[in-house]
């Protein structure tokens, strides 16, 4: 066996087609696709999710989103609520669409819900910023998951990376806390589940030896990508490099702007 190396580039929409593709080609998505249920909120990376589960060329992703940061105006707001897509309950493959305090009733032991966050600490726990005074979508499901045994699978690119942990500057937030804000107050909810970045779509698809998070940034519209570092059997590597190539042709996300 011949051991190489890749370094590859992603951008975040990038990132999320790779992590949505992933999860879609893991055996136990797949298992759950054929006899369960799977839960899939509302968010950018989800979005990528949903339009791999449905096996449909495009869909208004932009529209299947909630709390969201943009460039313009104030940075942290949502999607309007009268533009959002109604959220998704697959049960046993086939796709209901179902607001998810119905979708927890039916829910049982085991059936998972995918939840993005907007950071990934250094532990791997993950925050969700949070400016509904209930707790949004994690508020409204936080309780049945940990009441009746689901399971919380939380796709998030490694753009989303943090420096201190959640758990930590968690405690400094909150809606009535923040004094000043570009946009609208949150606080930050930690979330545990199993994450699923880049590292594990790839990991997934391909038989390597090791993926590496070796840089991040960039300019002129890379703002956001990661670099990765693959090792493994030179045919393997040189699929997995040849697959992110493809990866290309994924149009940057374009959110809703008010």
């Amino acid at each position: 066996m011949t051991t190489a190396k890749a370094l590859i580039t992603l951008l975040p929409s990038e990132s999320k087609k790779l992590i949505a593709v992933g999860i879609t080609s893991n055996d136990y998505i797949k298992e759950k696709m054929k006899k369960g249920r799977i839960f899939i909120t509302r968010g950018t990376t989800n979005a990528y999710v949903l339009q791999e589960m449905l096996a449909i060329s495009s869909f208004d992703k932009k529209c299947y989103v909630a709390g969201q940061i943009i460039p313009e105006g104030e940075r942290l707001t949502a999607c309007p609520s009268d533009k959002r897509l109604p959220e998704i309950l697959f049960v046993n493959g086939k796709s209901k669409e179902m607001p998810i305090q119905q979708a927890l009733e039916e829910m049982t032991k085991g059936d998972i819900i995918v939840k993005g966050a907007n950071a990934l600490d250094p532990d791997g726990v993950a925050g969700v910023l949070i400016a509904h005074p209930q707790g949004g979508t994690v508020g409204a499901f936080w309780g049945s998951l940990k009441a009746k045994g689901f399971e919380l699978l939380i796709p998030i690119g490694l753009e989303k990376l943090v420096t201190h942990s959640v758990l930590y500057t968690s405690q400094d937030m909150g809606i009535e806390e923040i004094d000043f804000v570009d946009g609208y107050k949150s606080g930050l909810f930690p979330i545990f589940g199993e994450t699923f970045t880049e590292i594990e779509a790839l990991e997934t698809l391909f038989e390597l030896d090791e993926v590496l998070h070796i840089a991040s940034g960039g300019v002129g519209g890379a703002e956001g990508a990661v670099t990765l570092l693959l090792i493994g059997d030179k045919e393997v590597v040189k699929k997995a490099f040849d697959f992110c190539q493809k990866l290309k042709t994924v149009e940057p996300f374009k959110p809703m702007i008010k």
